[in-house]
């Protein structure tokens, strides 16, 4: 196990750089011939220097881990270094097992969201189309995995409050400040979701409103701060996930982006209909698409057919050019999963 009582970066000179070219040179073979001729394998006769061979080696390791890839071995780096040659062998193990199962081979084109990864892919006869970050459901949160069919995509659209959201959150807020939803775009509709009803905040008793007990519906209605920005992708499921537009760019810049509810923000969401308006050749659709993205106006958009999407959730992978990726188990399934694929072989 690697030990360090800093970070460790380019320049350093010291016992734990020499263990940690021999923990490196597992996986990166090249660094065994590092040290000017002294043997790696035994980092007691003297110590190597990080140098700019080390500091790529460490960049690929952290970019593989899903890692802010700075070149410089702090915690979060140092600890997947520990980790055991036979815990990613388990990892490897279950995640084939997933991938085996995993039912898009078929499809021509498709949507494929990796939870733990943070990242979409457009995948059409079977290459890589574009790559975008996402953010996924923090853990109290989770986002389900789940295949479904993009049907539509709505511009400048409402964001339907969930109830979980609506009495769990939101209703407090209402009742320390009775202004709450006049300040942030929000209207009580009384039947449904599409109801031109309103009801007024003032009539309800919201300091009573107790968790998913609520007779009415509230909606934020297309404005700069919406949660759902600019455009959402729908693919009618039980869940109520959907991919969608953000004004919290700022996660963007994390390398771990767990922090929604449970639907999927998407980095540069309009990319995701120009492929689709291309790919089904009716380019001139984004020509309406843009318009009414400008005149801050909300409307549905059909796809000509639907989009397969499937949300997974793979923990270890190869990646496009055949390199082994590792992810963070954020919802702590991984264990689950093994456990049950255990039981199985079992019987």
């Amino acid at each position: 196990e690697l030990l360090s009582e800093g970070a460790l970066r380019k320049g350093d000179t010291s016992e734990a750089v020499s263990l940690l070219i021999t923990r490196l040179a597992k996986e990166y073979p090249a660094l065994h011939t590092l040290c000017d001729d002294r043997s790696v394998l035994s980092p007691s006769l003297r110590h190597c220097t990080f140098d700019e061979l080390i500091e790529d080696a460490v960049k690929d390791f952290q970019q593989r881990h899903g890692l802010d890839v700075d070149g410089v071995v702090g915690k979060n780096t140092l600890a997947a270094l520990n980790i055991t040659a036979e815990q990613k062998k388990q990892q490897l193990a279950l995640n084939i097992a997933r991938l085996t199962a995993f039912e898009a081979n078929d499809e021509d084109a498709y949507v494929l969201v990796n939870i733990p990864e943070f990242r979409l892919r457009y995948i059409n006869d079977g290459q890589v189309k574009a790559k975008k970050d996402v953010v996924v459901g923090k853990p109290s949160w989770a986002t389900p995995s789940f295949s479904d069919e993009i049907e539509k995509f709505v511009v400048n659209p409402e964001w339907r409050i969930p109830l979980s959201i609506a009495t769990r959150e939101i209703a407090t807020k209402v009742a320390e400040d009775p202004d709450y939803l006049e300040k942030n775009n929000i209207v009580i509709r009384k039947n449904s979701f599409i109801d031109d009803e309103l009801v007024d905040p003032s009539t309800i008793d919201w300091a009573s409103v107790k968790p998913y007990q609520f007779d009415h519906f509230l909606v934020k209605l297309p404005h700069d701060k919406n949660p759902l920005g600019k455009v959402k992708y729908l693919f009618p499921n039980p869940h109520a996930v959907y991919v969608h537009d953000t004004p919290y760019q700022q996660w963007f810049n994390e390398p771990v982006r767990a922090a929604s509810h449970g639907c999927i923000r998407l980095e540069d969401p309009f990319s995701l209909a120009k492929l689709i308006a291309e790919e089904q050749g009716v380019e001139s659709l984004m020509d309406n698409v843009i318009s009414a993205r400008d005149l801050r106006e909300s409307k549905t958009f059909h796809l000509k057919e639907p989009l397969p999407i499937h949300l997974v959730y793979w923990t270890a992978w190869a990646d496009e050019n055949g390199r082994i990726n590792f992810r963070n188990d954020i919802y702590r399934r991984d264990a689950r999963d093994t456990q049950s694929l255990s039981q199985l072989a079992s019987l």
